[in-house]
């Protein structure tokens, strides 16, 4: 999930054929867009044609933005924890 504001600068603004979806957490529910991505990267880690999710994030605290299981997991990354850092076993997906 993104944050709209921060997206936006780069173009991304909801459009009428992007779904709507409430999506729900800790911190309560939220009505998000979603849209698919030609390429989502983090670092040297890319995957190719991901739907990613596009809300306001307006948490109490300054967060652009939340990677989910889908990418972890189609990735591979290893949370390493001792280190506070995000590691792929993977070149590219």
């Amino acid at each position: 999930m993104f944050a709209a504001d921060v997206v936006a600068q780069v173009g991304l603004i909801p459009e009428p054929e992007d779904t709507l979806l409430t999506v729900r957490g800790v911190g309560g529910a939220e009505v998000v867009f979603t849209r698919l991505v030609d390429c989502l990267q983090v670092g040297c880690q890319a995957v190719k044609q991901f739907e990613i999710e596009i809300g306001g994030m307006d948490y109490g605290f300054e967060i652009n933005g939340i990677l989910g299981m889908d990418f972890l997991a189609r990735t591979g990354a290893i949370i390493n924890l001792h280190k506070l850092q995000l590691e792929f076993p993977n070149a590219e997906t």
